[in-house]
């Protein structure tokens, strides 16, 4: 555990209950407790009740593990099945569990009602509840209503939001180096809110639709930014030009920036694409038609069926061709398979009649219907491949032997959608690199006639 998390302390720790041991409750439970507050962590499941209170945790995290063992031996984090026992102490408890999209887009807020009424139902005093959960603007105030009216006439409840904003594999050290702590507040004697993180912190103190929306609108603008990224990198392969290059030049500008400006095969896991989903309900909800943020999610939809239209143009059709595809994680650093593009391009391969066998080194997929195999070995999963798909930016997928898988692949072409791999070593191995928006030259066009007729 480094010093910067030993460091960060809160000066009048408080009795919490965190409801929900996923990525965000789990984290925010350990995370708090590490700051200083006496957290119980409240999780429906039993069995994982009892690994939890070993130690044991049920996700990859970064430094969670550490942080867990920790906090549980100086007492300061405990986890239980027993709502009484959760909230008997405590005055705030923080709402951790999903809000899954509908069938329809819109954001499904059952499990967050279900969780502040069991909390309602099982204190004998007032409480404060957090909504940490991605919620439309409005919920707060709605939810307050349904846990006043389940509460007991003495018991007044307040619902505040404080959105997360901590990215998967790096979610310790998000919590603890905060660009920004959103706590949505209408009611300005909750003082107990300011008690749970530290006061030199970066603390935006605002209204609680304005809090509901900035987490919307945070992860929309980032959806928008990769999609814009993988549009350019499009239109770099059409023209002949580098996307690296030219996706650089853009993000040096410091108006725009770097992060999330790069070519890939799509935006997934657990909060793009269900926040950008649920930002266009909202404005639906209102009779306004996000345009951008609606453009920018119909590019990362159709981003692997384009995708695997160049892998078949390349490899001269898809029919029984054998594809090695290394990744399934969303992203490289984390366990997570949720909205998947990895997964959703392997899908979209073998409906195309390919025969895929993929490897990831940490990847969850136990349970989940997949049409392909999974193997564990980058080296086995390449052996008679006609074509070789890094879907998942892993460091590991740089450093492989490329000689060696060379001489194990059946065919020669390597589609590195995520430039993970050296072109001068695959070069050397006698692979043929394509990478997005410098590498599918099949697809450029000639913009010489046409720029001379523009000019005359």
């Amino acid at each position: 555990m480094n010093s910067g998390l030993k460091s960060a302390q809160v000066s009048e720790p408080l009795s919490l209950c965190v409801v929900g041991a996923g990525y965000v409750g789990l984290t925010a439970a350990a995370c708090l407790a590490q700051l200083g507050h006496f957290v119980y962590c409240l999780e429906a499941d039993s069995e994982k009740v009892s690994l939890l209170s070993q130690g044991e945790i049920p996700i990859y995290e970064p430094g969670l593990k550490e942080l867990v063992e920790a906090n549980l031996a100086n007492q300061r984090l405990k986890f239980t099945c027993d709502p009484s026992q959760a909230i008997e102490n405590a005055t705030v408890g923080l709402l951790c569990v999903g809000t899954p999209p509908r069938f329809d887009g819109d954001p499904d807020l059952s499990q967050l009602s279900q969780a502040g009424r069991t909390l309602v139902q099982s204190s004998d005093h007032d409480l404060i509840l957090v909504v940490k959960s991605t919620v439309p603007p409005g919920s707060c105030e709605a939810l307050e209503l349904i846990f006043q009216d389940t509460a007991e006439d003495r018991i007044r409840v307040n619902v505040c939001s404080n959105p997360e904003f901590l990215r998967e594999s790096h979610a310790v050290w998000d919590f603890f180096n905060p660009d920004r702590i959103v706590l949505g507040v209408d009611e300005p004697s909750l003082v107990a809110l300011d008690r749970l993180y530290p006061s030199d912190w970066p603390i935006i103190k605002t209204d609680r639709r304005s809090a509901e929306l900035v987490k919307y609108a945070s992860n929309a603008f980032l959806a928008i930014k990769i999609s814009f990224a993988n549009e350019l990198a499009d239109l770099c392969s059409k023209v002949g030009a580098n996307a690296e290059v030219v996706l650089a030049g853009v993000g040096a500008d410091q108006r725009i920036g770097s992060q999330f400006l790069k070519p890939g095969p799509g935006y997934g896991g657990s909060c793009l694409p269900k926040d950008i989903s649920g930002f266009i309900a909202v404005g639906e909800a209102v009779n306004l038609d996000l345009q951008v943020a609606s453009a920018a999610r119909k590019v990362n939809t159709q981003r692997s069926e384009d995708i695997a239209q160049r892998i078949e143009t390349v490899l001269g059709g898809l029919s029984n061709k054998k594809i090695a595809l290394l990744g399934l994680s969303f992203k490289g650093g984390t366990d997570d398979t949720r909205y998947s593009p990895a997964i959703g391009l392997a899908e979209v391969l073998v409906e195309a009649g390919a025969e895929v066998v993929a490897y990831d080194p940490l990847a969850n997929i136990f349970g989940k219907p997949i049409p392909f195999f999974r193997v564990e070995s980058p080296y086995v999963a390449v052996e008679d491949a006609d074509g070789l798909v890094i879907a998942t930016d892993w460091e590991e997928f740089g450093k492989l032997d490329y000689q060696y898988i060379a001489k194990l692949m059946r065919g020669y072409d390597v589609f590195d959608l995520v430039s993970k791999t050296d072109p001068i070593k695959l070069g050397e191995a006698g692979l043929n690199l394509y990478g997005l928006g410098k590498g599918f030259s099949i697809e450029s066009h000639s913009l010489l006639w046409t720029s001379l007729l523009w000019a005359m």
